[in-house]
């Protein structure tokens, strides 16, 4: 027996005697049961809960407050498919024995084999009302509900074959739901600022898979070091997790690994934070094996210092949100272990970054004008270059929709053909161990000549996802980078005009439809300038006899006229600055 704090002693005694009662196993309680709960009910003013089996053993006596009281698995089932052989009686010190939500919820999650509440008056038993497991019509499990009943009524109802029938009933429930997708994690979500925070969290765990059942937010700027949020709220959160059934908290907010251990005590369910819901994502979206071992270096770095809280979440991947890993290893729970591993995947990382500077001074050698599409997640980059290349990269209206990297040849309006890369997604709180395992990735914004960012204009928090955008660029040293900004996603906004982005000669802004393909000469106009200021136009007079010469000027510059003449081949071409120093004796001026 918990909560005993304040309570007489010889009051105590006598809830504890009750364990030593013998109660028919055909009839839910005695009269000496529910006098006892009642009258000392009416002296503490707090619920109390008696369990028992059925055999007629009262098993626990538990206290709790003027609202609820905490109803305990005692289970002693057969299997997953049978109900837990308890039921349960417990005081209402409101007067009223109606079963509450809560209550409800607790039968059907925690599969009592019954379920009774008794309101209390004046120290005795006003009404009673009895719930058990039974179908809808859509073959789903519910709580059936009778009642009111007074005491004596109560006392003579025979317990043994509603018993036989929510046990019936929960085998065939059992039957129906293993053609149901099952593992579905149904979240419960917890903010400490406002409803509207919440809304990108929502589209988290709708993107890794999860459903959002309810959610709770806190108003406190210090936060609990044990729990996060305060008592009062975590007690409030219990009540919720077991009203809606959730079987996922998700909190807004990074969590310590010992408040994540002592949220999951006192909930009893799986609890996770943003960054867990970020790397679940990005577990799922990996596809290469860069990409892989990035996810597996961020998930370690993250478990590192939670090692004593995540317990149980590091003993496995593919657990569900939040404890699924890009490859087939096992998270241990060593730290040697996990240093050496974060060791090999740095070394890995470095060996693939060194393969992908190959291929940058390759880029680089063939002078080809890089364009990079930066941006927040789900703001239409993969659309775009879809569009642009007319390739096929997948595009989905999700966040985080595409995590590799991926590069297109692009024909402007003035024949050049550039480069143009696609990078992942920017998100406000990115983890830090996220960034930190992705910057090999990220460099690719770091050499590009030009960065496109893409703007959902028709986010309300456009403003917003600019400015995270703009922080993550200047955390990876490219904020001082040539940029357009493009608005995208024009056709869904009414009027452009109350979008607020500066334009200006240096930076210009464009608004388009990647979607429906619109406004992308404007796009592709502002490209070409950027372009241009890589090369410029000169007239050439090359002899015959500097043949070599000759070819260099036609595989590495855009020829826009040429004339073969008395003293040499006349050429008018546009052509960047390297290839202008090597042919720069045969400039005309």
């Amino acid at each position: 027996m918990e909560n005993k704090t304040g309570i007489k002693k010889t009051l105590i005694n006598q809830l504890e005697d009750l364990k030593n009662e013998a109660i028919d196993r055909d009839f839910f309680a005695n009269e000496k049961i529910i006098d006892t709960i009642c009258e000392i009910t009416e002296k503490i003013g707090k619920e109390i809960a008696v369990f028992i089996n059925r055999k007629g053993e009262v098993l626990d006596v538990e206290i709790g407050d003027e609202n609820t009281v905490t109803l305990k698995d005692l289970a002693d089932r057969r299997s997953e498919n049978s109900l837990s052989g308890i039921r349960v009686l417990h005081t209402h010190p409101n007067g009223s024995g109606m079963l509450s939500d809560v209550d409800l919820s607790a039968l059907k999650k925690l599969r009592f084999d019954m379920m009774a509440a008794v309101g209390v008056k004046d120290g005795a038993a006003s009404d009673l009302f009895v719930s058990f497991l039974g179908m809808d019509d859509k073959s789903d499990l519910l709580p059936l509900v009778a009642g009111p009943y007074p005491k004596e009524r109560f006392m003579k109802l025979n317990v043994k074959a509603v018993i036989i029938e929510a046990e019936e009933n929960l085998k065939k429930a059992a039957k129906i739901s293993k053609a149901v997708e099952v593992g579905e994690e149904r979240a419960v979500l917890v903010g400490i600022e406002n409803e509207e925070a919440l809304e990108e969290l929502r589209e988290l765990l709708k993107t890794a898979g999860g459903k959002e059942l309810s959610r709770m937010i806190q108003t406190r700027d210090k936060k609990d070091n044990a729990y996060f949020i305060g008592k009062g709220k975590l007690k409030e959160l219990s009540l919720l997790v077991q009203t809606v059934d959730a079987n996922l908290v998700v909190f807004d907010e990074e969590l310590s690994g010992a408040q994540i251990r002592n949220l999951e005590e006192v909930l009893g369910i799986k609890v996770i934070d943003r960054t867990q819901l970020i790397l679940d994502i990005f577990a799922q979206r990996a596809k290469s094996r860069e990409g892989k071992l990035q996810v597996e270096l961020a998930q370690l770095k993250y478990a590192m210092p939670r090692l004593i809280g995540l317990g149980g979440q590091l003993s496995r991947t593919g657990g569900g949100i939040g404890t699924r890993g890009p490859g087939e290893k096992k998270l241990e729970i060593d730290r040697r272990r996990i240093r050496d591993r974060v060791n090999d995947l740095q070394n890995e990382i470095k060996e693939i970054k060194k393969q992908r500077s190959v291929q940058r001074v390759s880029r680089e050698a063939n002078n080809v004008f890089q364009a990079c599409l930066v941006g927040y997640t789900n703001a239409g980059k993969s659309t775009l270059l879809n569009s642009l290349a007319d390739a096929d990269i997948y595009a989905m209206d999700q966040l985080f929709a595409t995590l590799d990297p991926t590069t297109r040849k692009v024909t402007l309006e003035s024949g050049k053909e550039i480069l143009i890369t696609d990078t992942v997604g920017f998100i406000k709180k990115l983890p830090h161990d996220l960034v930190e395992a992705f910057k090999s990735t990220l460099e690719e914004v770091l050499y590009a000549d030009l960065l496109i960012h893409v703007v959902d204009g028709s986010n309300k928090d456009y403003d917003q996802q600019i400015k995270v955008v703009l922080e993550v660029l200047k955390e990876l040293g490219a904020e001082n980078k040539a940029m357009i900004t493009a608005i995208n996603k024009m056709d869904k906004v009414e009027d452009f005009t109350e979008i607020n982005v500066k334009s200006t000669e240096e930076a210009p802004v464009v608004y388009l439809s990647a979607l429906n393909k619109s406004g992308f000469d404007n796009l592709m106009l502002e490209i070409d300038k950027f372009a241009a200021q890589k090369w410029k136009i000169v007239e050439l007079m090359v002899p015959y006899t500097d043949g070599a010469m000759n070819s260099m000027v036609h595989n590495n510059c855009r020829v826009i006229a040429e004339d073969y003449r008395e003293e040499g081949v006349y050429v008018k071409a546009e052509i960047d600055p390297i290839t202008y120093g090597r042919l720069a004796k045969y400039v005309i001026p």
